[in-house]
């Protein structure tokens, strides 16, 4: 890829004849220079980019061990951009970002966890301003980096199986592709599993879901449980008013307190099964909202919503 990259520039600039000799040699002195960094500094980590040509560069990857995939960091993007690598590539080389919303591509606004859900399945990193970061947010990362540090193991060096995903009938951002994306990474030993569920768009009186791990040990028994999350209340909008004594008007300042300290509880999975049930028939999740009635059993569930699921496998 690189190869061709340099060709196409040279193209421009040599003769016909020289192109292939010059392009050539300049991909092979890109690695020696690669292999003497490396070399001569290996307290340091490198990083590949190529700058805007096509990043995943084998011959690089012998001198870089992981490889920026793309400046697009949208979470919903990114999870049919990861999953295309996945088909050439271990998610262990692929840098994931968890960035600031709106996303400074695509001006989309997706939920924080979502943002690292999906980079968490890569090698994790943040690039948000923590100094403007709301506590609660802050809060969240700090839980979320906990969160991935007890489970990096199995992420980075786990096998990953792919599910149902956004390309299934075209591209993530077409009208005629999948609803939803699919991943399990699952540890060498198959003891730990880690999956991940993500909704594209919400659509009306489609509350039941199910999730489908791959990779697990059909004999063996797991627990299967979620993280147990805790909602802005002012994600439900006017629906407050429909348990509220007093009115409260979208945005004002009691509208504020209230989500201060009032916070919605999220639904929880925690149930145990064998692993040849939990692949064949699959998880029924709880259901998602549906427009009247919300409590800690119903799930919240909007746009690129996701849910990460852990799976632990049981001795007794």
């Amino acid at each position: 890829d690189m190869n061709r990259i340099v060709t196409d520039y040279y193209s421009k600039i040599l003769p016909p004849e020289r192109q292939g000799e010059v392009a050539h040699r300049y991909v092979l002195g890109l690695y020696r220079c690669m292999k003497e960094l490396t070399e001569r500094f290996p307290e340091i980590l490198f990083e590949g980019c190529a700058a805007g040509g096509n990043r995943f560069d084998l011959g690089i990857l012998s001198y870089f061990p992981q490889i920026w995939a793309s400046d697009d960091t949208d979470a919903l993007c990114r999870a049919e951009i990861q999953t295309g690598y996945s088909y050439g590539y271990p998610m262990s080389v692929v840098s994931a970002h968890v960035s600031s919303c709106p996303n400074h591509q695509t001006l989309r606004m997706t939920p924080l966890e979502t943002r690292f859900q999906v980079a968490a399945f890569g090698i994790c990193g943040y690039e948000c301003n923590f100094c403007d970061m709301k506590k609660e947010d802050f809060d969240a990362v700090k839980a979320q980096i906990a969160l991935y540090k007890e489970w990096r193991k199995v992420l980075q060096t786990g096998s990953f199986y792919r599910g149902r995903n956004f390309s299934d009938q075209g591209s993530v951002l077409g009208s005629s592709a999948g609803n939803i994306q699919e991943w399990t990474c699952v540890s060498e030993d198959r003891e730990k599993a880690v999956g991940f569920l993500m909704q594209k768009l919400v659509s009306p009186n489609t509350q039941f879901e199910y999730y489908r791990p791959n990779g697990l040990n059909p004999e063996a028994r797991y627990r299967f449980y979620n993280r147990s999350l805790k909602y802005n209340v002012k994600e439900f909008g006017d629906l407050v008013n429909t348990v509220a004594p007093v009115h409260i008007r979208q945005d004002s300042v009691a509208h504020n307190l209230i989500a201060k300290f009032v916070k919605m509880d999220g639904e929880a999975e925690d149930f145990c099964a064998y692993g040849d049930a939990l692949m064949y028939a699959g998880v029924k999740l709880k259901q998602a909202f549906g427009g009247t009635g919300y409590n800690e059993q119903i799930r919240h569930f909007p746009d690129f919503a996701s849910r990460m699921y852990f799976m632990e496998q049981m001795n007794d």
